[in-house]
Formats: structure tokens, C-alpha cells, sequence
């Protein structure tokens, strides 16, 4: 942890929070990641020892509590309030990313299983038909792994990339690329419908209503200061 020497708040939280990987991190802990293997999957960057490191110093610093799992050997990683207590910084850090940073941002790598965990957590679960809902999405650039699935049970949304064998209710086809573009506002899902550049496949009760259901980035349609930039 970097000392700035100054008696400020901002340098105490930087000295804390601005360590390499250490607000992705957080970030993936606030979306549910609770276990080594699931934080380094939705941070393929970060190597093994440093996120050990990284996860090593935001307990010290009592912002993550360690916890031995209910089943082996393993632990868990889970926010503690003062973690917690960061949820709007991170918020407003990624409006203004969006805002004032964004520049060549989609053009960079994305996770397969990050989008889809994105989609999944943005899903509007009462625009919806009663009932449980299957959505299956379909990534043609990729090559491991290029099927997802979205379940909602009971009103519960569940992500995976595996089948579990429900009966699915809507087919989405398209590219990683493109979803991630349509994620983050810079393509309109319609237009990509309408072009072809992606498909669905679903009833009209689905299919009519898409983007009801199937939401963007709140970091965009939360941030009052985007439209038309």
C-alpha cells in the first residue's frame, strides 16, 4: 500500500483502493463472486499470485473477510460494510467513465461469460412472462465456450454456460463484439435486430418487447449526462 504522506482523505482512500486490479476486484465481488476461481475468471488479466496478493490486502484492510467454504477445503471472499460502503463510488466511477472515458473501450477484450453475466444482471424480470424463462445466447467469435445460458426461476435469474436442460425460450445469435457494443449503448439493439447482425429467435411475446426485458448498461441509461454524447 503507497503512503502518500498527506493528511487528506482522498489520498488515505487512494493509498487503499488504487492498487492495480484491486477496485475489479471489488467490482466482481459485488456481482456475486465469492470464490478464487470465479473472481479470475471474470478477471483473465490479473495473474493467479497477484489476485492472491490483492485479496490478501483488502482483508488486511478490512474491506473483504475471508471464510472457509461449507464443503472442502477452499475459502471464500466475501464484502465486508466497510467493502460494501464503496457500491456508489464504483457507480460513479463507471458513469464517468462512461462520460469522459470510454474511448476505444469496446474495442478492448471482453469475457464471454461477462457479458452474459452482464445481460443476466440487467435482466427486468417483470417485463417477462409469468412463469420460468429460458434464454440461450449464441457468440459466433467465440470459439470456447460460445453458449450461454440465462435462467430465470421463481423470478430468480441464474447464468451459465452450460445446459441444464430446461426448455429454452428465446435464441439470441450475434458476436461478442456486437453484444458488447449493444451493452454499452454504442450500437441499438433494434437496428442490430433489424440488420440481422442479431437474431432471436423467440415467441412475439418475447420477441415484440426485447428491449424491456433485455436491458443495457446502467452506467449508460442511468448516466444523465450521456444522451448525446
Amino acid at each position: 500500500m503507497y503512503d502518500y504522506g498527506e493528511a487528506c482523505p482522498i489520498s488515505m482512500a487512494a493509498s487503499v483502493l488504487c492498487e492495480r486490479w484491486t477496485l475489479q476486484i471489488i467490482r466482481e465481488m459485488f456481482f456475486g463472486s465469492t470464490k478464487y476461481s470465479e473472481i479470475q475468471k471474470f478477471i483473465p488479466n490479473i495473474s493467479p499470485s497477484l489476485l492472491r496478493d490483492r485479496l490478501r490486502s483488502l482483508e488486511s484492510q478490512g474491506l473483504v473477510i475471508r471464510k472457509r467454504a461449507e464443503r472442502g477445503n477452499r475459502y471464500e471472499y466475501f464484502l465486508t460494510p466497510s467493502g460494501k460502503a464503496l457500491a456508489p463510488v464504483l457507480t460513479e466511477m463507471g458513469k464517468w467513465g462512461m462520460r469522459h472515458a470510454r474511448e476505444g473501450m469496446t474495442d478492448k477484450a471482453n469475457t464471454a461469460s461477462g457479458l452474459a453475466r452482464d445481460f443476466a444482471g440487467g435482466l427486468n424480470v417483470d417485463e417477462l412472462p409469468s412463469g420460468n424463462t429460458s434464454i440461450q445466447i449464441n457468440l459466433t467469435d467465440v470459439e470456447d465456450s460460445p453458449r450461454h445460458y440465462i435462467h430465470v426461476r421463481d423470478g430468480e435469474v441464474e447464468v451459465c454456460n452450460t445446459d441444464l436442460g430446461f426448455e429454452t425460450d428465446v435464441y439470441i445469435t450475434s458476436t461478442l463484439d456486437l453484444m458488447t457494443r449493444i451493452w454499452y449503448g454504442e450500437v441499438e439493439m433494434t437496428q442490430a435486430i433489424e440488420s440481422g447482425d442479431m437474431k432471436v429467435v423467440a415467441a412475439p411475446v418475447y420477441s415484440r418487447h426485447i428491449t424491456r426485458w433485455l436491458r443495457i448498461s446502467s452506467f449508460t441509461t442511468d448516466n444523465p449526462s450521456f444522451a448525446g454524447t
